[in-house]
Parts: C-alpha cells; sequence; structure tokens
C-alpha cells in the first residue's frame, strides 16, 4: 500500500508520521511538507503546492498512492492563501484521488457551524462564521463533488503529551492566559485520532463522520484539566467570556460522536479517561 501524507510538519502530520510505520509497518509512506524539503537521503518526501493544481497532479503522479491522509491547511495568515489553501487545494487534490481511485481521508473542523446549539451531527448544515472557517467548510464541499472515495473528518481541537500540542504548550508558558469559559468543544488525543484514521483508511466508510473526544469541555475547563495532568500550576489561567470578548467566534462547536462509535473498533475517549491512562 502506498500512503501519501499532507501535512506532515503540522501537529497531527508528525503523529501520522510517527505512528504509521510503527502501526502499518508493510505501509509505504510518502509525506509533502512545505519544512521538510526533499533530499537524496529522504526521497519519499515531495514538495507540494496544494494552490497549484499541477503541481498537485505532479505529486499524484509519481506517488500514485492508494490512500491520502490529507492533513495540511493553514488556519491564520493571508486570507486568499488560507482559502486557496484550504478550499481549493483540498479540491484539486480530491479530484486527483476520485481519477486515480485513490482513497481520501479528508480532514475538517468543528468551526464549521455558527455554534448556536452544539451538539453537531453529520447531517447538520455547516454555517462557518470566520474566514478559516468558511475556507473549511468550502473544502467539504470540493472533496464530496469530487466523487472521491472519501470520507470526511470533522474533528476538535487535538491534544497530545509526548511532545506536547502547540496550544497546551503555549498555554503552559502563559502565553495564552485568557480561557473562554462559554466556548465548548470535544477535544482529541492526537493518539486516538490517529488510530481512528488507520482504522478509516481501510473500511468502507463513504461521507462525512464526526471524530472527536466524547466529553464536552469548556476552553478553561480543557485548560485546568492539562495543567494539572501535567502537574502544572493553574492558578495563571483566567476564566474569560468569549461572549464579552467582542470577537465573533462559535460558542458550542461540540459533535455527537455516536454514528463514529457505531462505525469504529476505535474507542474514542474522553479528556479525563486518557489524562487517567497517561498520568495513572
Amino acid at each position: 500500500m502506498r500512503i501519501l501524507l499532507t501535512g506532515a510538519s503540522g501537529y497531527l502530520g508528525t503523529a501520522l508520521m510517527r505512528l504509521i510505520p510503527t502501526w502499518r509497518p508493510e505501509w509505504d509512506l510518502h509525506i509533502t511538507s512545505h519544512s521538510i524539503e526533499p533530499s537524496d537521503d529522504m526521497p519519499n518526501v515531495h514538495h507540494l503546492e496544494l494552490r497549484d493544481e499541477s503541481s498537485v497532479a505532479r505529486v499524484m503522479d509519481k506517488v500514485q498512492p492508494d490512500i491520502i491522509f490529507h492533513t495540511a491547511a493553514l488556519n491564520a495568515g493571508d486570507a486568499q492563501e488560507m482559502y486557496g489553501t484550504n478550499a481549493q487545494g483540498s479540491g484539486y487534490l480530491a479530484r486527483a484521488a476520485a481519477r486515480s481511485g485513490a482513497r481520501l481521508l479528508h480532514l475538517s473542523s468543528d468551526v464549521i457551524f455558527d455554534g448556536e446549539r452544539g451538539n453537531y451531527s453529520e447531517d447538520d448544515a455547516p454555517n462557518p462564521l470566520t474566514l478559516y472557517a468558511v475556507s473549511k467548510a468550502d473544502a467539504e464541499k470540493n472533496v464530496a463533488a469530487s466523487g472521491a472515495n472519501a470520507v470526511l473528518v470533522r474533528t476538535s481541537l487535538i491534544y497530545g503529551f509526548k511532545p506536547l500540542d502547540p496550544r497546551t504548550r503555549s498555554v503552559l508558558r502563559g502565553e495564552i492566559p485568557n480561557l473562554f469559559t462559554d466556548e465548548m468543544r470535544c477535544p482529541i488525543w492526537v493518539d486516538n485520532l490517529c488510530e481512528a484514521l488507520l482504522e478509516l483508511a481501510e473500511n468502507e466508510y463513504r461521507g462525512i463522520l464526526n471524530v472527536a473526544g466524547t466529553q464536552a469541555l469548556s476552553r478553561y475547563e480543557f485548560g485546568v484539566k492539562l495543567m494539572r495532568a501535567l502537574n502544572a500550576d493553574s492558578s495563571h489561567l483566567i476564566p474569560t467570556a468569549s461572549s464579552q470578548s467582542g470577537v465573533i467566534r462559535p460558542r458550542d462547536c461540540t459533535l455527537n460522536v455516536s454514528r463514529a462509535q457505531q462505525v469504529l473498533q476505535t474507542k474514542l475517549e474522553s479528556v479525563n479517561k486518557v489524562i487517567e491512562k497517561k498520568t495513572g
């Protein structure tokens, strides 16, 4: 099986790059990354510019993957570059996957919803509020319209311990002291998400699937739990109301994962259970 992993320098991509050789040693893994340059020592690294359809076609023709894990995305910076990468680039990749018959695991996000009610199912229509959310919602449309054998994986805050995810590192360093008490998410441990993605790569499910943790937490509650799990002082965390911040953000992006719990053998876990495993 030839595997193409986009976004290998991102947190989820790095985790997949680390775990695939251990969990699926028989797979021939190829990666794309802007920060890891191809070399004679790393022949399975490929330069990919998602905004350039010819670049996507070149990599697809060279690798000829059976399975694609598409984790690459921009969540900040120039709006046009972000939309081109996330929405248009995902469409280019999905159409190439459809032409070649590759199975595509496309990573989407819970922030495509407006957050007015939470507990969103796979059948709920996105209503994005931010430029990033618009780019991810349109990416879903482009993948769905491509005809590719694809799973659109909607997930939530991704966290981990070895190494720490970037957000937790920032909280630990005191760079993000204000955490919202009224913004709800379903955080998922990165290894748990990777396990679910590998299982999805090998089964026949197609369409949208919510893959997130089973515990709904505010950003503040989540931050406190992680600080305590790391034996760090949580007293510097400041509970803040998103509704009073003046920033337009979805408040409740919690995902209903009942379908994933029926489809997957992988057990989706709560933050409490993961912390118990890691610290017990």
